[in-house]
């Protein structure tokens, strides 16, 4: 099976040897490089691979086309990296639900993200916080722990969808503290705690 290319969670990633095959090649690029990102516009993968792209055209002097296909916790996009063919023109943009996670809460995955993607480059790190609204009467972690276990399920947390950092935080969360939130996935990469 053929290794395809990716961007992962911050990561860029590409078939082994790709790039110095591909810089061997004069002709290369000769068209445009699309990245796959497999999750909605506007969100912090979004945003970085377009940032990325930017630098990609300038130095090879070849359009970059950023591509959003997002679904199923990044599977969608994923699977259409996975799919491509290995020759440098597609790229993609991931995080570690649709490669480590998304196997284990998918009762059928249709890609194999160790045997048909590589990680080629770490594009970011960031830290993940408990926030909650300026007005809130909650003002601390003992807050949100006491008013969890006085109506239990009665918060909730956001996330960009199953199998990421922010939904798996929330639930680690909730197992250490032993309460109960709801999960509530958005649209986009916007991720935050509501209460």
């Amino acid at each position: 099976m053929q290794r395809r290319t990716l961007i992962k969670a911050g990561t860029l990633a590409a078939a082994p040897g790709l790039w110095s095959a591909a810089h061997a090649q004069e002709s290369f690029p000769s068209k445009p490089i699309t990245i796959v990102v497999a999750f909605t516009a506007g969100g912090s993968a979004d945003q970085r691979a377009r940032q990325i792209g930017k630098f990609m055209s300038a130095d090879l002097g070849q359009s970059v086309i950023v591509e959003n296909r997002p679904g199923a916790g990044g599977n969608i996009g994923t699977q259409a990296i996975a799919r491509s063919r290995p020759d440098g023109y597609t790229l993609g943009i991931g995080n570690m639900a649709p490669m480590a996670v998304n196997s284990s809460l998918y009762k059928k995955s249709t890609f194999d993200p160790l045997k048909e993607l590589s990680m080629i480059a770490l594009l970011e790190r960031g830290p993940l916080m408990l926030v909650v609204k300026a007005d809130s009467p909650l003002r601390s972690v003992a807050d949100v722990i006491a008013a969890t276990k006085t109506k239990p399920g009665g918060l909730s947390f956001g996330s960009s969808g199953p199998g990421g950092a922010h939904h798996l935080s929330g639930e680690l969360f909730k197992s250490m503290t032993d309460t109960e939130m709801t999960h509530i996935p958005t649209r986009a990469g916007r991720r935050r705690w509501s209460i």
